[in-house]
């Protein structure tokens, strides 16, 4: 482990904060300054600011030094130590009750705080509270809202089959995550999942279907489309998780679980071999996929589909889709609504 230079400490007498809000960063001088001007815009302000830098090699200690708020507190990495150290290094110095992730490539809207905290205030038992995020994908053009459903109480048989909140959505008791152990540092892309499934064990979490959060994907390194990350995490998963799903969810839950483990991973693949023009190795990820049937179905209709159009006819297909979709709701919520009735004469 790396060891970070400490930042300041508060003084004993000042008071702890509401929330920590835990932001990760590396080499994304970029993109940092906009996720922590989302968290200075909040309406909430009984917060503390903690940043951890994992050993930037660019601008980001200069972009983080130039923001003046008493709030703000920066420790720095000597070199990068992935993920979840980041993360667990932010739950070690957090005076916060509550954790409040967020990753620097995404932002929050400005009542972002103060409505999750209502939430949580609403559901007492809840140690997570989530909300769901507006996903903008530059490389496509597509619009999107994850998660798609919104559960509550126990989710542990709702994670098994594949359902996963954001963190960055997500506000997490900081008792409940020092109880669990905070995150598995073996893990370097699915850390969150295998987090949500621990937390799931010990206690309910409570969402909102209110889009609070912006999801940026983009065209540069990104944790969620790193193959060779996603699949050994796969494997580390499998060894950690399979005796406890088979004993609480089943064969077929695990068999399924399984499925989504892997086809994560081989359809970044298969999106990568398309926008490289290597077709042959898309079509090797399909053929993985396809040992999973029935469960990777819609994975690998996407890998089959993109591997023999080619990445820019498929994301042009894609947005004609989506577009399709949005008319369709459109329509269907005009029906609902029924005819205009003007003024009687």
């Amino acid at each position: 482990m790396t060891a970070p230079d400490e930042p300041a400490i508060p003084s004993a007498d000042q008071p702890p904060p509401r929330v920590t809000v835990a932001v990760s960063t590396c080499n994304r001088a970029h993109l940092v300054g906009r996720a922590i001007a989302s968290v200075l815009a909040q309406t909430f302000t009984d917060i503390e600011i903690l940043v951890v830098d994992d050993g930037s090699t660019d601008a980001t200690p200069q972009v983080l030094g130039r923001i003046e708020d008493c709030r703000l507190r920066i420790v720095r990495l000597d070199r990068n130590g992935g993920i979840s150290q980041t993360r667990n290094t932010a739950i070690r110095l957090a005076r916060g009750e509550w954790l409040a992730f967020l990753d620097d490539d995404n932002e929050w809207g400005p009542e972002y705080l103060a409505r999750q905290l209502a939430l949580a205030a609403s559901h007492p038992g809840a140690d997570v509270v989530y909300c769901r995020a507006r996903r903008r994908d530059a490389r496509t053009g597509r619009d999107g809202v994850v998660p798609a459903a919104i559960w509550g109480g126990r989710v542990f048989h709702h994670l098994v089959s594949g359902w996963i909140p954001l963190l960055s959505c997500a506000l997490v008791r900081r008792s409940a995550l020092l109880e669990v152990g905070g995150l598995d540092e073996e893990l370097e892309a699915s850390e969150d999942r295998d987090l949500w499934m621990r937390l799931a064990q010990r206690t309910d979490f409570a969402g909102t279907q209110d889009i609070l959060v912006v999801r940026h994907e983009h065209g540069e390194a990104q944790l969620s489309r790193n193959y060779r990350l996603l699949a050994r995490d796969a494997v580390v998963l499998d060894s950690k998780w399979k005796a406890t799903i088979m004993a609480s969810c089943g064969w077929l839950a695990y068999r399924r679980w399984r499925a989504v483990m892997v086809t994560i991973a081989e359809i970044v693949r298969a999106m990568q071999a398309a926008e490289s023009g290597k077709r042959l190795e898309g079509l090797r990820s399909v053929r993985r996929m396809a040992r999973h049937l029935p469960w990777s179905t819609p994975a690998l209709a996407r890998g089959l589909a993109v591997t023999v159009l080619g990445l820019k006819a498929y994301q042009r297909l894609a947005l004609v889709v989506a577009a399709g979709r949005r008319r369709a709701a459109a329509s269907a919520q005009d029906l609902a609504r029924g005819p205009a009735v003007g003024p009687m004469l």
